[in-house]
């Protein structure tokens, strides 16, 4: 029989030192950086609140998001922030897990996109200490340099390509000023620069507030298993006959994840390596015949395309951001969802090659069945909920105003009917997620 420990469960690594640690959660328990079969080991043994802050990369198999899914299911907490809990937050939030900070917004609405943005290279032999810098702490940094007049923009631009350029485990302040050819004889730049560290403050706000609903709520700690007795069986199970389709017709399964990328806006993200790549041929050709000024864009993105996937999709939100290229942006998406078919076949290629697709159809998933489950407990749409799923679609098309949206979707083979309907289902899965943290909300309020 499990005993029932008191004390939350925290992974952490080179991110926060253990002394700091424990100093925002007084009595957590502290260990090493979550691996797969973690969560799965120290559920079966009863602990119910856990946070994710360090994760492993390379070095062993990372914690995969269908185990947070399952401990979630089992009735434990589940809460992420800084590295790899902000990855999997970002993925498995519709499921009821907890991110917390600025980078997992970051991750959550698109703005970052790949783990090397946290990804450093840690000192197993020394408390995980990190030896390099996260990606994400160099564009804090000299974000915070620029505003307290420490760097002009154009340097601190170049400070961010040279680390962008460099491999994590290469990713030291002293290599970064270097590849950016810039001189700091007295060590007073990259002083300053380092005493900025966004993944420590964000798992500094993550275990605070941890210890603030543990106070608010001590039940949580001693939350009863609802699942399987092993887990392990589960996953051996699972893994035996993995299906990423889930049995589905692979085209109707296709057409749909198409056509949740194209009215969600999350095609955005794929945008700029199906174009590189040339995975659809035939949908390149009649976005150059059908789209004029998209062929101005498709040039540029083939032009300052970089000769990775990962690189070439940071480029994409730059891209996009300027007024005429966001204007042929729509064009694109107008002739994607004019060859929806085509287009499907092209995201379903770049998903594959790019080792995307199970967790791509997780999120849809995720966001489907969120909905079913508001649907099942009679949860209606609220007023804000609504606002809340416009926001996240608009962010994600690049458009200013729901009205704007409007216009441009009418235009297209869709109309506009459809992304009404999305909007509310959106807000359906925020209203279950909603739910899933405070299950004591009155169920329509």
């Amino acid at each position: 029989m499990p005993t029932i420990p008191d004390a939350p469960v925290v992974y952490i690594g080179p991110t926060i030192s253990r002394r700091d640690a424990e100093s925002a959660l007084p009595g957590g328990d502290f260990r090493p950086p979550i691996a797969r079969g973690d969560l799965y080991a120290a559920r079966q043994h009863g602990s119910a609140v856990f946070v994710i802050i360090d994760g492993v990369f390379s070095q062993q198999e990372a914690v995969p998001p269908r185990e947070i899914v399952d401990v979630l299911r089992d009735g434990a907490t589940v809460i992420g922030a800084s590295s790899m809990g902000a990855l999997r937050a970002a993925e498995c939030w519709p499921l009821g897990m907890r991110g917390v900070g600025a980078i997992y917004r970051l991750f959550r609405r698109g703005v970052l996109g790949s783990d090397d943005e946290v990804a450093v290279l840690m000192d197993p032999d020394d408390s995980h200490r990190a030896l390099t810098v996260a990606l994400i702490n160099v564009r804090h940094a000299v974000s915070m340099a620029v505003r307290a007049g420490r760097l002009d923009r154009a340097t601190a631009d170049r400070l961010t390509r040279a680390a962008i350029d460099l491999y994590y485990a290469d990713r030291t302040w002293s290599a970064v000023l270097g590849r950016a050819l810039m001189s700091d004889p007295d060590g007073h730049i990259e002083a300053f620069l380092a005493t900025h560290d966004l993944k420590r403050d964000d798992a500094l706000r993550a275990l605070r507030d941890t210890a603030r609903r543990i106070a608010a709520d001590p039940g949580l700690l001693a939350r009863p298993r609802l699942g399987p007795a092993c887990f392990a069986r589960t996953e051996i199970h699972r893994e035996r006959a993995h299906d990423p389709l889930g049995g589905a017709e692979p085209r109707i399964m296709k057409r749909a994840l198409a056509r949740w990328h194209l009215l969600g806006g999350r095609y955005v993200d794929h945008l700029l390596p199906i174009v590189v790549a040339r995975h659809g041929e035939e949908l390149c050709r009649r976005i150059d015949k059908a789209a004029p000024r998209a062929t101005i864009l498709l040039g540029a993105l083939r032009a300052r395309a970089a000769p990775s996937g990962e690189q070439a999709e940071r480029s994409t939100p730059a891209l996009v951001a300027s007024a005429a290229l966001r204007i042929a942006l729509v064009e694109i998406w107008t002739a994607f969802i004019a060859a929806e078919e085509e287009f499907a076949e092209a995201l379903w290629a770049e998903l594959m090659i790019s080792g995307g697709l199970d967790a791509e159809l997780f999120r849809w998933r995720a966001f489907r069945d969120a909905e079913i489950d508001a649907r099942r407990r009679g949860l209606t749409i609220r007023p804000h909920d609504r606002r809340l799923a416009e926001t996240a679609m608009l962010a994600a098309h690049g458009f200013d105003g729901w009205l704007d949206l409007r216009q441009a979707a009418e235009k297209t083979a869709y109309g506009f009917a459809p992304f009404v309907e999305h909007r509310d289902h959106l807000a359906l899965s925020l209203r279950s997620r909603e739910r899933m943290f405070n299950p004591r909300l009155d169920s329509n309020r």
